[in-house]
């Protein structure tokens, strides 16, 4: 594990602090997820990719990370969208839940270690109202269970809000059963043609913010390393879960609490009601996912970002940089197999509270040295040159791949000291190398070597069919004198 010290911004404590781990060389980490009931929007698209960032780079430092991400699959939006279109809540979730997985793949995020499913843990939900009940945090008001916030000495940690504040600040229920406005509901009574479960309460529904509280500390227990989420969660969402959670437990619940900002549109917090709403399928139409990924990344991930098509332009033409200089380094043969060393300047951006604008900039500083030097070594080739811009290639594909950018080169160039390694592997292929169905990204490398071996053997015929099926499957080949350039059509 690196010794990289890395300092981010609690939000519990309004201050960048060393991030130091329960458990040495692990981290536990909860994401609060969407609710289910339509497609991603940048909002999301832009909080999960920082989420993933984050994670990318603890793991690039040695770190275990168990990432879990919730699904809220039962709400008021669920069941009032599942009426609107005559649909089962149920078949409605699952079918946002797979929408979901299409719009982050694209962006590349990685899957978290786990997704539990708010309504997969009823049975710990009603557990731990039932605590808070015995405790006096919590109490019926009508049908419903809800928490009283005057019982919990530290409500407002968080938001650094005091309760009178946050009363004349944000819109709150003012349920004539409610001991205080704030006070949050815990159990709904169900509704008539609503789902609902069992409970000592009567048959209803959790409340959103329990449902959190109730999976992180399944599976994390309490305290955990970080809780992650959009600014906007902060309250109510987030101060009632540690409400409710330390109330439950009597221990602290989160050590470091991290929020990323707004997306803005024209000057104006994106969301439905102003009508400047954008889902990352619409966006996905106009631009390159990994286009958007650098627009994210182009500001600090606690920062509001500007969403303008001049924005989304410059991360487009510093995409095509990216894309540009690999290709280059790629056709030149300039790539190896083995990862490069990730350059302190990028790390050092990275440990401090995720600078990823500094991240970048140490990132595209890189790619212009890399091109001043292909131009010279295309001016008068050395073995000094090649060895520099290969260390330097491999710098940038580390860098972005902790960055998450995912860019395949158009031209591939592999060496014929490479692919001779293996030929003593490969020699069982001889009769069968049509068990490949298909040229790709897994099995070009193989069937070259094997190509190689053929040819080594002046089994000419067997060579030429790999050409044919490469060709047959996109790829040109150009045999070089110190290898072969795979040219994808």
């Amino acid at each position: 594990m690196s010794d990289n010290k890395i300092y981010l911004y609690n939000t519990l404590t309004k201050r960048k602090e060393e991030f130091v781990p329960i458990q040495d060389g692990k981290i536990k980490m909860y994401v609060c997820g969407v609710t289910v009931y339509d497609y991603c929007h940048l909002g999301h698209g832009r909080s999960y990719v920082v989420w993933d960032v984050w994670k990318r780079f603890f793991l690039s430092q040695g770190y275990e990370v168990f990432h879990i991400q919730n699904f809220t699959d039962i709400d008021d939006k669920i069941i009032k969208r599942a009426k609107e279109e005559g649909a089962d809540w149920k078949e409605l979730t699952s079918r946002f839940i797979d929408a979901y997985f299409e719009d982050m793949d694209k962006l590349n995020v990685l899957r978290a270690t786990l997704y539990p499913k708010a309504t997969e843990y009823i049975d710990e939900m009603i557990n731990i109202i039932l605590v808070l009940m015995e405790k006096g945090y919590a109490y019926k008001a009508g049908d419903d269970i809800v928490f009283s916030i005057k019982k919990f000495k530290d409500y407002g940690k968080l938001s650094g809000k005091t309760i009178d504040d946050l009363i004349e600040n944000y819109r709150v229920d003012s349920s004539p059963y409610k001991e205080n406005p704030l006070d949050f509901v815990l159990w709904k009574a169900s509704k008539p043609n609503e789902p609902f479960w069992d409970s000592p309460f009567g048959k209803g529904r959790p409340g959103w913010h329990i449902e959190c509280s109730a999976m992180s500390l399944k599976h994390f227990g309490s305290p955990f390393d970080i809780h992650a989420g959009g600014q906007d969660l902060i309250f109510p969402h987030h101060e009632n879960e540690i409400a409710q959670s330390e109330g439950y437990t009597g221990k602290k619940f989160v050590n470091y609490w991290l929020h990323n900002g707004f997306v803005t549109i024209s000057g104006e917090k994106m969301s439905k009601s102003l009508g400047n709403f954008k889902t990352l399928r619409d966006i996905y139409q106009q631009y390159d996912p990994m286009v958007l990924r650098l627009f994210i990344l182009s500001s600090h991930y606690r920062s509001p970002v500007v969403f303008s098509p001049e924005n989304l332009a410059s991360a487009n033409e510093a995409w095509d940089k990216i894309k540009n200089v690999i290709d280059v380094c790629s056709s030149f043969g300039f790539i190896r197999r083995k990862k490069g060393v990730v350059p302190n300047n990028f790390v050092a951006a990275l440990c401090d509270d995720l600078n990823t604008p500094l991240a970048l900039s140490c990132l595209f500083e890189k790619i212009r040295y890399t091109n001043s030097v292909v131009s010279e070594y295309e001016k008068s080739p050395t073995f000094e040159l090649e060895g520099i811009i290969s260390n330097n290639i491999s710098e940038i594909l580390s860098m972005i791949e902790i960055l998450g950018l995912q860019y395949n080169p158009v031209v591939l160039f592999y060496s014929r000291e490479e692919l001779s390694k293996e030929f003593e592997i490969l020699s069982s292929y001889k009769e069968n190398f049509k068990l490949f169905e298909e040229v790709n990204d897994e099995n070009i490398f193989k069937l070259l070597s094997l190509r190689e071996f053929f040819k080594k053997k002046k089994l000419y015929e067997d060579a030429d069919k790999i050409r044919e099926f490469f060709n047959k499957s996109g790829f040109l080949l150009e045999d070089l004198p110190r290898g072969i350039r795979v040219k994808k059509r």
